[in-house]
């Protein structure tokens, strides 16, 4: 009688739980915004607040964000996850526990920049927020 390879089974179990166990999507992922990106923007979505950004978003359609932000001299933190996906241009988020799915239209003005511009933000129409993501090459 043959042994079953237990190592082998807890490494691929802890795998998938590292990784995350995702159900097949049909949701398209454009594979050009994977990866790290970082950004900062000063006074565009909220008067008064400066906020600067790191994500990261993974070829599988989940993401993480780290955010701080700051004002009145006041510095907060926080973290983010979620999901995002693309369709015709536009660029889908969603955090994990929200109902509502922020919509972007994106254009790459290069491979290590890409431009957003608000189409639906907290579940209302707004096109009024832009800003940029900076891919943060690691090579």
């Amino acid at each position: 009688m043959k042994k079953t390879p237990y190592l082998l089974i807890l490494l691929t179990v802890g795998l998938l739980f590292l990784y995350g166990f995702t159900a097949p999507s049909d949701k398209e992922h454009d594979t050009r915004l994977v990866g790290i990106w970082k950004g900062f923007e000063i006074d565009k979505q909220y008067e008064g607040v400066e906020k600067h950004w790191i994500q990261q978003r993974f070829a599988n359609g989940t993401y993480v964000i780290m955010f701080t932000s700051k004002e009145d001299c006041e510095i907060k933190t926080f973290t983010e996850k979620g999901k995002w996906w693309t369709n015709n241009g536009e660029f889908f988020e969603q955090s994990t526990g929200s109902k509502d799915v922020d919509v972007y239209k994106y254009t790459l003005e290069n491979p290590l920049v890409v431009n957003f511009k608000s189409v639906v933000l907290l579940g209302k129409k707004n096109d009024t927020y832009i800003f940029s993501d900076y891919k943060i090459d690691l090579d």
